[in-house]
């Protein structure tokens, strides 16, 4: 089976690069002869700009001219310029009647089309009916997109690696976070909450928040509230043993966002054991219960200082919601059942078209 993956060259950050790495990594690629086409670089807009443009006619010239074909394809799509691309990519892949499943990954998603005219609705529309399959992050997702498109709609969970519990354990000293830094992330508030617990948890803890995006405008805010010595910003980490080592020193996995799909780097946290503390958004809920973790409204700082007392002060809460996490992550969320169910879906394309 041959089969063309459209997404995001790798060099980007973000949890799209996680999910195809992982599918990588857990050998999707020699299952499916995998083709992976990087059709975004991730640099300023001119050079993605020209980036997509010459990528677009090697595809072009790959599947029109050459005739090369292909089983099926797996587009990666977020929202905003991620749509404006894929949307050509698809209309170019249904020209030459290439089953297509379509991974819905953004997280404003939902946004994007209801804040769009009534023309850029029906485009949408349009894109969406033109695949085969819909891949929704969770229930919740699918019956938005059922919503508003006449395609199949599947839900498929993120899923990543289970990890084995450590030897020796390393002493938890973060309540962390991985992500771009930005509002809709939530990054504001950790500082209102990191405020509130000033002096009234252990000096040993610190709110580790790791990744790009409004950086330097939360160092200048942690040093106006006088919270230098509470909070750590290493900025993106990309070196795998580090982010190994955040994880495993952490006592809390915090994703405060105001959006989301089913993140990834909620689910990374449950693989090395970690309580999650996240917001009522998107799929979190069909991964985050009361055995694993806590959740909260968006925005209510009062519940999120309440729930990151109420962890640290029950270690046998820690215990027992780590123990939950590595279990739910090995059974519901693992990577290589996640590649299974994908390699059936490519199947069924296969056999609908008679390939």
């Amino acid at each position: 089976m041959n089969v063309l993956m459209i997404g995001s060259h790798l060099r980007v950050n973000g949890g799209i690069t996680r999910v195809v790495k992982n599918y990588m990594e857990a050998g999707l690629n020699e299952k499916a002869n995998l083709t992976y086409f990087p059709t975004y670089y991730g640099s300023n807009n001119l050079v993605n700009i020209l980036y997509f443009f010459t990528r677009y006619l090697l595809l072009y010239f790959q599947l029109v001219i050459l005739r090369k074909d292909y089983d099926a394809a797996h587009i990666h799509m977020s929202y905003k310029g991620s749509f404006l691309r894929k949307k050509v990519i698809i209309a170019l892949l249904k020209k030459r009647k290439i089953p297509m499943v379509l991974h819905m990954h953004g997280s404003q998603f939902k946004d994007f089309y209801n804040n769009s005219s009534k023309s850029q609705q029906s485009e949408i529309k349009n894109t969406l009916n033109s695949v085969d399959v819909i891949l929704a992050l969770g229930q919740q997702w699918k019956q938005f997109y059922e919503s508003i498109s006449t395609a199949k709609v599947i839900s498929l969970d993120n899923a990543v690696f289970p990890k084995e519990e450590e030897a020796v354990q390393e002493e938890k000293v973060y309540i962390s976070t991985m992500g771009v830094l930005s509002q809709r992330k939530g990054s504001y508030d950790l500082l209102e909450v990191g405020k509130r617990l000033k002096g009234k948890i252990d000096k040993k803890y610190k709110f580790l928040i790791a990744g790009d995006g409004d950086v330097e405008i939360i160092k200048k805010k942690i040093k106006e509230l006088d919270l230098e010595e509470l909070f750590v910003i290493p900025g993106w980490i990309s070196d795998q043993a580090k982010i190994e080592e955040i994880y495993q020193k952490s006592a809390i996995y915090m994703l405060p966002s105001y959006n989301e799909g089913m993140p990834m780097s909620v689910l990374e946290g449950m693989s090395y054991g970690i309580p999650i503390i996240s917001t009522r958004v998107g799929s979190i809920e069909t991964v985050v219960e009361a055995e694993n973790g806590i959740l909260v409204q968006p925005g209510e700082i009062d519940e999120m200082v309440k729930s990151i007392t109420y962890i640290l002060d029950h270690p046998e809460v820690q215990t027992a919601m780590s123990k939950n996490n590595r279990e739910k992550i090995n059974q519901r969320f693992n990577i290589y059942s996640s590649i299974d169910d994908l390699l059936v879906i490519f199947r069924d394309l296969q056999t609908k078209v008679g390939k």
